[in-house]
């Protein structure tokens, strides 16, 4: 799933957004926090190393988000173009894969719900 958000290094994300991010260096790291219906409340976490513009998926344990991305200079600040992966342990079983692919469904229904309720819609 594709987002730009609009957002300054280490402040608050925009309202709705469930996003902690830190920028430090060439480091962009956070937590994305969720409230799902079958787990409850999901913390995320992701890292991404800025490479130029760029910004590089760090892989983390599941379960995680990969995150890369575009960093620039808008009107507003500084904007990011996020591309969120879900990041879940690789099931053995059918059941295992069913219920992974249930949880992912969850996470980009319920992350455009959330952005969809921005001013501005980034989805």
């Amino acid at each position: 799933m594709k987002v730009r958000l609009h957002l300054i290094p280490n402040g608050h994300p925009p309202q709705g957004v469930p996003l902690e991010l830190q920028l430090e260096g060439d480091e962009v790291r956070g937590v994305f926090r969720q409230e799902n219906p079958v787990l409850g409340e999901v913390a995320l976490p992701f890292a991404s190393r800025l490479r130029g513009e760029n910004l590089e998926a760090k892989l983390l344990p599941p379960p995680s988000l990969k995150v890369e991305g575009r960093v620039f200079t808008g009107t507003k600040g500084l904007e990011l173009e996020l591309e969120l992966s879900l990041v879940l342990p690789e099931g053995r079983t059918w059941g295992e894969r069913a219920f992974a692919r249930i949880l992912e469904l969850l996470f980009y229904k319920s992350l455009e719900r959330s952005l969809s309720q921005m001013p501005s819609s980034p989805v």
